[in-house]
């Protein structure tokens, strides 16, 4: 009797052993499974950064083309470069609050003209930068023809249904390029 019992007590401690492995083997994937899970998260929150970074570059290089442009342009149209479009009148106070009670800052509008001329030329320095050429170069007699015909390009993408990163990697473009070009349109 006494050595049923030795070997029962004996193969119940074999039967520990093996479910105290099992258990210790899942533990360890899960362990294994959470280190690949943060390493996939530090991945994903340095290229966002990456990306938000550049995209933050290149709209602070955007503003100060139009800085630059609209100087040029008050230098020579001074008339034209000094209007503002939207300016809040004096009887327009209440409708400058927010919902959550601070005052709006008045935006000023860019003309149509400066921005696409802004526009025009930050693809003739982007284009230089990059260091490629493109089968529609701009010219300097004729900077609308080039324009016109990427513009056609794109809107006729966008017809077709393709998205804005898909229309940016066929015309080479970048995608906030696009976004601009589709947003002149409307």
């Amino acid at each position: 009797m006494a050595t049923v019992l030795i070997i029962l007590l004996i193969i119940l401690q074999l039967i520990g052993f093996l479910l105290i492995f099992i258990l210790n083997s899942k533990i360890a994937k899960f362990k294994d499974l959470e280190i690949r899970q943060n390493k996939i998260m530090k991945e994903m929150e340095d290229a966002i950064s990456a990306y938000l970074l550049e995209m933050k570059e290149e709209n602070d290089r955007f503003i100060n083309e139009l800085k630059n442009l609209k100087s040029l342009q008050s230098k020579e149209f001074p008339n034209d470069a000094t209007e503002q479009i939207n300016q809040p009148g004096s009887d327009d106070k209440q409708n400058d609050l927010h919902e959550n009670g601070a005052e709006k800052t008045s935006l000023k509008v860019v003309p149509k003209s400066v921005a696409k001329i802004a526009y025009i030329k930050q693809l003739k320095t982007s284009n230089e930068m990059a260091g490629k050429e493109k089968a529609h170069k701009i010219k300097e007699n004729d900077p609308l023809q080039a324009e016109t015909s990427l513009k056609e390009k794109v809107l006729s993408l966008h017809q077709e249904g393709k998205s804005i990163e898909e229309i940016a990697k066929i015309t080479q473009k970048g995608k906030k390029e696009i976004e601009l070009l589709l947003k002149f349109q409307k």
